[in-house]
C-alpha cells in the first residue's frame, strides 16, 4: 500500500507553508455528494415505488401473495437510506474529527488520534466497509467520485486502528488533523 506520511508532505512544501492561524483555528467542514449512491440506491427506490402502485392498481394474482404492507415497506425503507448516503460529511473542529453519511457517523477525539497519512491506492468500492490493512481493522468511508487519495487516520487504541476516508482536499485535511492532533 501505498502512504504518504503528513510530516513528510508538509516537509516537501514548506514554501507554501501556511501559518497556524491559518490551518488550526477554523472550523473545517465539506459534504460530498455521492452520485453513485445516488443513482443506484434511488433507482432500487424508484423500482420499489412502481412495485408498490403496481400491486394497488392491478395486483399479483399469486396464490399466496405477500403481505399487503410489503412493498410500501421496503420503498419508504429504501428512500430512507438513499437520502442517508446522499451525502459524506467531513467535519474537523476543535472537540474532534467526524466523518460519515447521515446518521452513521465515527467521532473521532483528538486524543485517540496517532498520525494520519494518504492511502493512494485506488478503488471502485464505495460507501461504509469495515476492512483489514497492513493487520490494522480499518473502518472505511468512501466516495467513488472522488477516485482520488483518501485520508488514513490511524488511532492510538481500540479494535478499529484507522479511520479512512475520501475528501476532495486530502492535503489540507490532513493539515488540520496533524495540527490539532499534536496538541495532545
Amino acid at each position: 500500500m501505498k502512504t504518504k506520511n503528513v510530516k513528510e508532505s508538509i516537509v516537501q512544501d514548506s514554501i507554501y507553508r501556511k501559518s497556524e492561524d491559518q490551518i488550526g483555528y477554523k472550523e473545517y467542514t465539506e459534504k460530498v455528494f455521492c452520485k453513485w449512491m445516488f443513482l443506484i440506491l434511488g433507482s432500487v427506490t424508484a423500482v420499489l415505488s412502481f412495485l408498490v402502485v403496481y400491486e394497488i392498481m392491478i395486483g399479483w394474482g399469486w396464490t399466496n401473495p405477500l403481505p399487503v404492507w410489503f412493498w410500501p415497506v421496503m420503498a419508504l425503507y429504501m428512500l430512507g437510506m438513499t437520502i442517508n448516503f446522499l451525502r459524506l460529511t467531513v467535519k474537523i473542529d476543535s472537540e474532534g474529527l467526524t466523518v460519515g453519511y447521515g446518521l452513521l457517523k465515527s467521532k473521532i477525539s483528538w486524543d485517540r488520534v496517532e498520525d494520519c497519512s494518504l492511502d493512494e491506492n485506488s478503488t471502485l468500492l464505495y460507501g461504509i466497509r469495515l476492512g483489514r490493512a497492513d493487520g490494522k481493522w480499518r473502518s472505511i468511508y468512501n466516495v467513488i467520485v472522488i477516485g482520488g487519495p483518501r485520508v488514513v487516520v490511524s488511532l492510538k487504541e481500540g479494535r478499529i486502528r484507522e479511520v479512512e476516508f475520501s475528501t476532495k482536499n486530502p492535503e489540507e485535511v490532513m493539515e488540520k488533523i496533524q495540527y490539532h492532533s499534536q496538541k495532545f
